[in-house]
């Protein structure tokens, strides 16, 4: 689908793909939309930009800027997912001094729409303008993922301290890995807007030039901190090996009074007959069996209610304890 939008009164029209010739592309934005390939033919033979750089990529992560003769060239990135899937939906920009052309998914139609409500209608807005706007609204939708990513180092810092469970390490790692390829892309996008100024007055007005500053200064705090949040993990699993550790310590003391307390009856058990055995003594005292059977079971049955409760008898363990 394509929509014809015009940068000074911001009305919008559908056009099919045979109806663009006759349209003009002083002050327009061309939205693209899912768009077709005879969609992505007709807007390239109008607006002289090769088709290739329209197609959106495959890549999940590609980020790239083109400064072409005339025209820029901005392929970016608005995540969907950085918490487990790491997913993006890719987006294309391409401006001139005299038209916008963006193309793009469905999906990421309401930071189009966040886009369009900051565009000015008494006046007209450059396209270089109107790319900022876009660019700072997927700029601004890393906030949510940071957010997000702010709640679960929370939850992992207090599951640390209070219970650690053995799939703790893993989840601290793969976190760690989603935000060094979130924290990738920032960089890069980063990148890409400082490397806006060099494109010259004939493609970008002095005060759109201005306003990439704050999205560059925005991009370089997400940066640090998701940074923050990095650290904060690496402390995690400190602590997460410091308690583990803590508790091994502790099993092992315990288990050694456990076996010190079994050698204690042993040596007593086995002493009258160690006595008898030296002195020749065939039977030694008259003890009822039934007192002797009663120390032995005592001395199977209190190790085992121990370990039981320590649930060591399991053959999988759903969590240190």
């Amino acid at each position: 689908m394509i929509r014809a939008i015009n940068l000074g009164n911001n009305g919008e029209s559908e056009i099919q793909p045979e109806g663009l010739q006759a349209h003009g592309l002083l002050d327009i934005w061309l939205e693209l939309v899912d768009p077709t390939e005879n969609e992505l033919l007709a807007v390239s033979q109008v607006t002289q930009i090769p088709v290739n750089f329209l197609r959106l990529p495959k890549a999940n992560d590609y980020i790239d800027l083109r400064l072409e003769e005339g025209y820029v060239i901005i392929n970016f990135l608005v995540m969907q997912d950085v918490v487990s899937t790491k997913k993006g939906h890719p987006l294309i920009l391409a401006f001139s001094k005299n038209f916008l052309v963006t193309v793009a998914q469905k999906e990421i139609q309401p930071i189009i729409n966040n886009a369009k409500d900051r565009m000015s209608k008494p006046k007209v807005d450059p396209p270089s303008q109107v790319t900022y706007y876009i660019l700072d609204e997927v700029v601004a939708s890393h906030y949510v993922h940071i957010e997000k990513l702010e709640n679960l180092t929370a939850t992992i810092e207090e599951e640390v301290v209070e219970k650690t469970y053995p799939d703790t390490l893993k989840h601290i790692f793969r976190l760690k890995t989603n935000m060094i390829s979130f924290n990738k892309i920032l960089w890069y996008e980063r990148g890409l807007i400082f490397n806006l100024h060099k494109c010259g007055d004939s493609c970008m007005a002095a005060k759109a030039r201005n306003l990439f500053d704050t999205a560059h200064e925005d991009l370089t705090r997400q940066i640090d901190i998701v940074e923050t949040y990095r650290e904060i993990l690496s402390d995690a699993i400190n602590v997460h090996l410091s308690a583990i550790s803590n508790k091994i310590n502790l099993s092992i003391k315990a288990l050694t009074i456990v076996i010190f307390y079994l050698t204690i009856v042993t040596t007593v058990t086995s002493f009258p007959n160690t006595v008898a055995t030296f002195f020749g003594i065939s039977q030694f005292g008259n003890t009822n069996i039934a007192i002797v059977s009663a120390a032995i079971l005592v001395s199977i049955i209190l190790p085992f209610v121990w370990l039981w409760k320590k649930k060591w008898l399991t053959s999988k363990r759903l969590e240190y304890q």
